[in-house]
């Protein structure tokens, strides 16, 4: 289950409380929800990772991805309260570099 919340009009935050793995099934329902969303430009997307032990590979394609537009600034994006789990995956993949820097919150287009 993923739970979206506004924090203001331009800040979205999702939470995963249920769910212990970001894979391509929680990666598809979060792009639902984006989808929906009728302007992303100049938004800040926050995902709180607190409660994800694992990532499977559809998951950081789609954290990838993400990044990448951030990267191009259509949007802000970040990833928060990562589990060191989580953070040694993205290190043993290499996509520091790709995700932001820092031990547990990761930035793009800051």
């Amino acid at each position: 289950m993923i739970k979206k919340d506004f924090v203001t009009e331009k800040h979205l935050v999702f939470s995963f409380p249920e769910e212990k793995r970001f894979s391509f099934l929680v990666a598809r329902e979060v792009r639902k929800e984006l989808d929906a969303l009728p302007m992303l430009r100049d938004m800040k997307i926050t995902f709180n990772m607190d409660a994800i032990h694992f990532v499977d590979s559809q998951g950081f394609d789609f954290l990838v991805s993400m990044a990448r537009d951030a990267e191009a600034c259509r949007y802000e994006f970040e990833l928060t309260h990562l589990l060191p789990e989580v953070v040694e995956l993205i290190r043993l993949l290499h996509l520091e570099e790709v995700l932001g820097t820092g031990p547990t919150t990761l930035k793009s287009c800051m």
